[in-house]
């Protein structure tokens, strides 16, 4: 079990990082429409980026849109160019994350669910399970309790998929 719930934390880590490869300011975009200094537009990348929503001095601020080329897109909140506020990541593999941001990270209530039908829910900070929360195996099987830096820790109740509760230590 407690193999499950590290893994858990390394995806998640892993899907928030997209944002960290595609920086901004490494290639300069195209505004098609709108203002992309300060208000509204749409700013559109050679590699397929794409960001529709607010600007000020040239920032994502506000709330938007950034759709990759690959599929994966974020809509929510943005300060300085970072997802920060309540924002929705979706993968095109199914994975999505809604909830609260901070600085490109997940921080604060949020849950994650995964392609093959798992989720977390529950605090996270710096993109890990961190605080109470519940993680749901895709066989129906949960886990209730504290969670810090992606691990289980201290007491928890342990649901079976038959609905069997089993108070556990970690």
């Amino acid at each position: 079990m407690k193999n499950k719930l590290v893994l858990l934390g390394t995806v998640a880590a892993l899907i928030a990082a997209f944002f960290i490869f595609y920086p901004k300011d490494t290639e300069k975009g195209e505004c098609l429409d709108g203002n992309c200094i300060n208000g509204p537009g749409t700013l559109v990348f050679k590699d397929g980026r794409r960001y529709i929503g607010n600007f000020i001095d040239g920032s994502y601020n506000g709330q938007g849109v950034l759709i990759l080329a690959d599929g994966r897109t974020y809509e929510g909140a943005w300060k300085n160019d970072l997802p920060n506020g309540f924002g929705t990541q979706a993968n095109p593999d199914g994975t999505v994350y809604t909830g609260a941001w901070k600085d490109g990270k997940y921080n604060g209530q949020g849950k994650l669910t995964t392609a093959d039908g798992g989720s977390y829910t529950g605090a996270w900070k710096d993109d890990l399970p961190h605080g109470i929360g519940t993680l749901v195996r895709p066989d129906g099987s949960k886990f209730s309790g504290e969670f810090r830096y992606g691990k289980a820790v201290g007491e928890g109740v342990l649901v079976t998929p038959e609905g069997k509760e089993t108070k556990v230590s970690m």
